[in-house]
């Protein structure tokens, strides 16, 4: 053979020899070439079905990260049984309108447990089917405050102090259980501040200097929450007989913010400022039933002072309870 052909060989054979090393490499990192699955490959471990009498093979996803704790909260409180189906029904419409998920948010529910008319085992499964996580807290004790002397029905809302100290969130938007909500509350986890509140309304004023604790987003601070706690007994502070708005409007007195009045539409407007709440309907988003209370098989109809309200109360009442299958076990609120 002349060296020609010899050079002409080996011309042909190194190339043929590179793309077979080549490719027995590329064939051992995928694992064809090897008994050991590659690391990318997921794990499997053997789970036994005793229903099926079979042996099934499940992903095994130890490896990965864990799950994110969401960095937003949805809140809102439930301090009697009574006001558990309220809270159903803010749920219900806050994830009709809103993306939880996007939101990068969870709703959390402060609930008491223990005492007179507490919440019950059975509306704790119930609130949890629709959506809310659990948070049980006792009742905050405060030195030289007599809990007695608060209004009956608004004893137990200091309790909302407890939600400064969810130092796990970012921020917290609060709303009252006697709430439906009927857009993106998305705005409200980006005020800046410590705490922002629409403000209140009365029968003889249209907006007050002082914001309504019903609807508020804030900062939790575990230091916030001691002081906080610790200034409900400074009577500066606190008057032997008030709850929690007019406490937060005197502690936050000149470190809030005012939201929109579309974020706290309290329902007072309807009778006593007519023409701006039939103007600012169309962009309310959270609606707030102050001073009357939707109630079971009491439909305010026409004739009454906020029967339209009402009304479109009971139509998403009647959506809520078709939707968890609670027709049969739950009144009909409005």
């Amino acid at each position: 053979m002349t060296m020609a052909a010899r050079l002409q060989g080996k011309r042909l054979l190194l190339p043929g020899l590179a793309i077979f090393v080549i490719s027995i490499y590329v064939l051992s990192l995928l694992g064809y070439l090897s008994p050991k699955a590659p690391a990318w490959q997921p794990k499997y471990i053997r789970e036994w079905n005793p229903d099926a009498n079979i042996t099934l093979e499940v992903d095994d996803f130890s490896r990965l990260p864990a799950r994110r704790s969401p960095r937003y909260a949805i809140s809102s409180s439930v301090m009697t049984s009574r006001f558990s189906q309220y809270a159903m029904m803010l749920a219900y419409t806050l994830q009709k309108h809103n993306d939880l998920a996007a939101l990068d948010a969870e709703l959390i529910l402060l609930v008491r447990t223990e005492g007179k008319d507490a919440v019950t085992p059975q509306n704790i499964t119930r609130l949890e089917n629709v959506g809310w996580k659990i948070m049980v807290e006792h009742d905050l004790e405060f030195e030289n405050v007599d809990k007695n002397q608060i209004r009956p029905y608004h004893r137990y809302n200091l309790n909302k102090l407890y939600l400064w100290s969810y130092t796990q969130y970012e921020r917290i938007v609060f709303i009252d259980a006697d709430t439906l909500c009927k857009g993106s509350i998305a705005e409200l986890f980006q005020q800046p501040g410590e705490i922002a509140g629409a403000p209140d309304v009365w029968w003889d004023i249209l907006t007050d200097t002082r914001f309504n604790s019903g609807v508020i987003t804030f900062r939790p601070s575990i230091e916030e929450f001691h002081t906080m706690v610790k200034s409900v007994s400074d009577p500066r502070m606190h008057k032997p007989n008030d709850a929690d708005q007019a406490f937060l409007n005197a502690y936050f007195k000149f470190r809030f913010h005012a939201l929109p009045y579309k974020y706290n539409y309290n329902i007072i407007m309807y009778q006593h400022h007519r023409s701006t709440w039939d103007r600012l309907w169309n962009e309310a988003v959270i609606v707030h039933y102050t001073t009357k209370k939707p109630m079971p098989n009491k439909f305010c109809r026409k004739g009454c002072n906020e029967w339209e309200p009402s009304e479109w109360y009971s139509m998403q009442c009647r959506e809520m309870l078709a939707f968890y299958g609670y027709e049969s076990e739950l009144p009909l609120l409005g």
